[in-house]
């Protein structure tokens, strides 16, 4: 939107202000745009008076904590150094009660923290934009445990968190993701973690939006999807 308000651009803030009250979660791989997109959609929003929070949501430990301590002390998990970063890399799929100690710690751990990040603003009346979240979780999950059915319970709670939300799977090749974000572990891990985010996009009927035009295209194309959403399913916060 540019500075100074035409009729044109009217139409575009009635569009945006449609969007208060609604929990909007933006999915995908790295080198997406996702934070670009949830953060000037926080401050549309916040230019039109919408009350608005911005949420990056990833990584919720609690109980997993300590689990996960352990599981570096037995191999089931490193760390290594991804050109000067330090990060973590897991193998739980090397054992399955460990893949689903650590699936079900961490969903519980997703639903504590959503209380207070996403659920409290949510019912206070607030807008929230979670830069990854739910969907984003569960493909991180999928790639560490090897576990992949979406009918497992564990997943199936976690997908109620965004019930009646408004989501969106932003999507690049991986060789566009590497060249636009060039600390991810490998072509192969994105690879992988593309062909996980698709699968669960087709199985859940979660519009998959082309990041790779330019922002202003992208923009305009999330704002449809969004809008489509809205129409097709009733607003309810919970």
């Amino acid at each position: 939107m540019r500075g100074t308000m035409t009729k044109g651009q009217t139409a575009d803030a009635n569009s945006l202000q449609q969007l208060s009250g609604y929990l909007i979660c933006l999915s995908g791989i790295d080198g997406t745009g996702k934070t670009t997109l949830a953060m000037k959609l926080k401050g549309e929003l916040d230019s039109l008076g919408v009350r608005c929070k911005y949420e990056w949501f990833r990584n919720a430990r609690l109980l997993s904590l300590p689990f996960l301590a352990l599981c570096y002390l037995t191999g089931f998990a490193e760390m290594t150094t991804i050109k000067g970063k330090r990060a973590g890399v897991y193998y739980f799929y090397k054992s399955k009660p460990v893949a689903y100690v650590w699936l079900w710690i961490s969903a519980i751990d997703m639903l504590i923290v959503s209380v207070w990040k996403i659920k409290l603003p949510l019912w206070r009346g607030k807008t929230v934009v979670a830069d990854r979240y739910v969907i984003d979780g569960l493909v991180d999950l999928m790639g560490d445990t090897g576990i992949t059915d979406l009918n497992n319970y564990a997943f199936k709670l976690m997908l109620r968190l965004i019930e009646h939300s408004l989501v969106a799977v932003l999507m690049v090749d991986e060789e566009e993701s590497l060249r636009r974000k060039d600390d991810s572990i490998s072509l192969t891990y994105l690879t992988e973690r593309r062909e996980l985010y698709l699968s669960v996009a087709r199985q859940l009927h979660i519009p998959v939006l082309d990041a790779k035009p330019s922002i202003e295209v992208v923009w305009s194309n999330l704002i449809n999807i969004l809008h489509t959403q809205i129409a097709q399913a009733p607003r309810h916060q919970s």
